[in-house]
């Protein structure tokens, strides 16, 4: 299971912590990760219904008293894997450190799953290979627009990283 972007996992990591409705999903969303993430009640719908289609979450109808029956969403044990999967794998750009990262790193707290030094130090690797990499070569002559987008990019990973090793701190004495 691999999904192209992170809210399918996002709403994989709300079913691990019991069957929702679609409304319930919105509002654990929208309280728990709106500092970071949004999400809105129609994506969340869409992206339930291809899930379903795809074998990770299930549903059944619970009737109401004069209103249409709600589904209720549970997650599969292809789903829970697939979730876990995902949780424990860096992301492997910078620009993803901001939601997708983030929100691995809410569920790792949420759920209260193990080994977030884990993902954090193997986090930590996959962007000092990325630093590494980002050295220019020597003969390279670079333009002012070259340098200073060169030196962003320099700049911004060394900070995640820095970031990650405070993070990592948080984690190490809970987890």
């Amino acid at each position: 299971m691999s999904f192209k972007l992170s809210p399918e996992y996002a709403l994989l990591g709300i079913l691990m912590t019991g069957p929702k409705h679609g409304y319930e999903m919105h509002s654990y969303f929208s309280s728990n990760m709106h500092q970071f993430w949004r999400l809105s009640m129609s994506q969340i719908y869409a992206l339930l219904k291809r899930m379903e289609k795809n074998g990770v979450v299930i549903s059944k109808g619970e009737w109401q008293n004069n209103r249409p029956a709600k589904k209720i969403f549970s997650i599969t044990q292809t789903g829970k894997e697939g979730f876990l999967n995902w949780i424990y794998s860096p992301v492997n750009h910078v620009r993803n450190l901001r939601i997708e990262f983030m929100a691995k790193l809410f569920f790792i707290k949420e759920l209260k799953l193990e080994r977030a030094t884990d993902i954090i130090d193997k986090q930590i690797e996959i962007l000092q290979e990325k630093l590494h990499l980002m050295q220019p070569p020597k003969e390279k002559i670079m333009d002012e627009f070259q340098k200073a987008l060169h030196s962003f990019k320099i700049t911004q990973t060394t900070s995640a990283i820095n970031w990650l090793k405070e993070c990592k701190t948080f984690f190490s004495c809970k987890y």
